[in-house]
């Protein structure tokens, strides 16, 4: 195996060295001013890495800056934007904690809600993230009501809910299509007991009724069927019901 020799361990090092070096003085010298306002410049240009070096370095060196609380919220801003959601949420949270009543307190907890809702993987796996995006949107509406942060939030919530409600209708199909009607029972009816407001409750409705009516309890598949007629007419599980009693 190739050694390196000792004198190129020792150039490595020096040049190891001479690159953090760099990267740590690219800011050094600025005043706390500066610093934000360079920030503030390398975040609209999209450079937010170099928006976040600023701004990390702006609130070690120059904790007293009055406007502090700006950059915290706008170093959180470039961690989204950057694609780094975990840091981002976390530093829209110590914004909140630090800055309580500030006025752009809404925009950070909008923030935490979409940072989370960006966590949130496929439906077909695990919903941990989006459960607590649901959470956490559901507390921006309540706590914000009436800002356009709160319309925001509505909205993921509403996206993230459909996302749920898809999850434990992928499952109930998974059990359907193997004939276990009681599992896909279960998880048809947990669409309807938890997300009646989303796309997937017909389609559920129509599952309890195919899946009732497979086994034989035929006033269950009868309450499903008039249900999702009565409540759902316009859906397109509603008009393939129609067109099936129409001969279509």
């Amino acid at each position: 195996m190739h050694r390196i020799k000792p004198r190129t361990h020792r150039t490595l090092a020096l040049l190891a060295l001479t690159l953090v070096g760099c990267a740590g003085n690219r800011y050094q010298g600025m005043d706390a001013t500066t610093l934000y306002s360079t920030a503030q410049t390398e975040y609209e240009h999209g450079d937010y890495g170099n928006a976040i070096e600023a701004l990390e370095r702006l609130m070690v060196a120059y904790q007293s800056f009055d406007r502090l609380p700006e950059a915290r919220f706008l170093l959180a801003e470039a961690y989204f934007h950057d694609g780094q959601y975990v840091t981002a949420r976390s530093e829209y949270q110590r914004f909140l904690d630090r800055y309580v009543g500030h006025e752009l307190s809404a925009a950070a907890a909008l923030g935490m809600c979409k940072s989370l809702d960006e966590l949130s993987p496929r439906p077909q796996r695990d919903q941990t993230f989006t459960r607590e995006a649901v959470t956490t949107c559901g507390n921006v509406i309540i706590d914000y009501a009436g800002t356009p942060e709160a319309t925001e939030a509505a909205q993921v919530r509403q996206e993230l809910r459909e996302k749920l409600a898809e999850k434990d209708y992928l499952n109930a199909r998974h059990y359907f299509r193997r004939k276990q009607y009681d599992p896909a029972i279960k998880y048809f009816q947990f669409v309807l007991d938890l997300y009646p407001e989303t796309s997937f409750a017909p389609q559920a409705l129509m599952g309890l009724y195919r899946a009732n009516e497979a086994i034989g309890y035929d006033d269950l598949a009868e309450e499903a069927r008039s249900r999702l007629l009565r409540e759902y007419p316009d859906s397109d599980s509603a008009h393939e019901l129609q067109s099936e009693d129409s001969g279509g």
